[in-house]
């Protein structure tokens, strides 16, 4: 029944906004617009010599004939053009959405591509400035380890030189006491000679003091004093003059004083020298400290910017892959969004089409039915 009648008026519909597009394609190549009832019977007669034309009219012909309620088409019209406006409404809003998650989306790939190339370019940067930084410390450690060899050599030379000086010192430090020990001895047995004693009964000893007083002439520096003593305790083997005597004691302390005085310079000189090298061997063990503490700290950071160079490495890999990703989101999303807003473009122009045929449809109905209706008739 009502379901029937719908689907005929629906076909029938479909017919008349066929026929209606004809009309209006037709009508724009007439020199002069159509007027009336009896125009569109002329209209109607001039599209039914056409095979189309004529297919189309007979079949609206064969509808009308079996009962169709043309009568409600204007009805039907009005509610296929309500349904056209709230599929547009549906398509505007679903437009919005569209146009909505297209800009979100679109946005978010695009701060994620403006995060990886940023990523990426400070992770290039990290990565020059750490290589250089690298070549830098490596240069400074070589230097560094250099000068540590020059340290301990200079340390091991500085205390060669330091025991050798001590060696030296105690050696002749040694030949100062066994002088004086000689001058005293020589002395002691001179003043024997002084109070009475005679030769004989010292010349054993004597003979032990000249024979010191050899060795040491050979390795002294004061042979001009040795000598004198020396000669004057010679000739006391033969005679022990008191004159020579008190002359002999007098060369024996002057010698005495002279050695004594000698030994204190060289006692001095020692002491110096070794005040010095104290001095110096502190500062290069405090400079040996610092360039051992100098070595670690520069072998720490070269391990440190050789991790920082591969990690650099690895980010740059990562954000150029993570930066391709996003930027391929984007420009698929892009061409998505630029379909999907063609779409909705050729929908809306298609229905806005469709919207003008059934508004006109609906304003000239009448007419045009009537014409119709009429053109049928006369045709049957």
């Amino acid at each position: 029944g009502d379901v029937y009648k719908r689907q005929s008026m629906r076909r029938t519909l479909t017919l008349l906004v066929a026929c209606f597009a004809i009309i209006s394609s037709v009508s724009a190549n007439q020199k002069a617009p159509l007027k009336g009832a009896q125009d569109v019977k002329s209209f109607f007669a001039e599209i039914d010599k056409h095979h189309f034309g004529n297919s189309l009219i007979s079949l609206l012909a064969v509808h009308t004939a079996a009962g169709s309620p043309v009568d409600e088409i204007d009805v039907l019209l009005a509610q296929i053009r309500q349904e056209l406006i709230d599929q547009q409404a549906s398509d505007d809003e679903a437009n919005r959405t569209n146009q909505a998650n297209c800009e979100a989306l679109l946005t978010q790939f695009d701060q994620e591509r403006r995060y990886h190339a940023t990523e990426r370019d400070n992770a290039q940067t990290r990565l020059t400035e750490t290589q250089a930084a690298l070549e830098q410390a490596e240069k400074d450690l070589a230097a560094t380890i250099t000068a540590i060899g020059v340290n301990a050599r200079r340390l091991e030379e500085g205390q060669q030189t330091r025991d050798s000086q001590r060696e030296q010192y105690l050696i002749r430090n040694d030949d100062y006491d066994q002088a004086i020990q000689a001058v005293d001895e020589a002395t002691t047995l001179v003043q024997h000679l002084k109070s009475g004693s005679s030769f004989a009964q010292l010349k054993g000893r004597f003979q032990k003091v000249q024979s010191k007083l050899n060795e040491q002439l050979k390795n002294s520096k004061h042979s001009h004093l040795y000598t004198p003593i020396i000669a004057s305790l010679t000739q006391l083997a033969s005679k022990a003059d008191q004159e020579q005597v008190k002359r002999i004691l007098g060369l024996l302390a002057e010698l005495r004083t002279n050695l004594v005085s000698n030994k204190a310079s060289e006692q001095a000189t020692e002491e110096q020298q070794a005040a010095d090298w104290a001095r110096l061997k502190a500062d290069l063990e405090a400079e040996r400290e610092s360039l051992l503490s100098r070595r670690q700290s520069l072998e720490s950071a070269i391990e440190t910017y050789k991790r920082i160079i591969q990690e650099s490495i690895e980010a740059i890999e990562y954000h150029t892959v993570e930066y391709e990703k996003a930027n391929d989101n984007w420009n698929n999303e892009f061409e998505q969004c630029q379909v999907l807003s063609r779409q909705y473009i050729l929908v809306t122009q298609a229905r806005s089409r469709e919207l003008d045929i059934i508004s006109r449809l609906i304003e000239h109905f009448e007419t045009k039915l009537r014409g119709l209706k009429e053109y049928m008739i006369e045709r049957l």
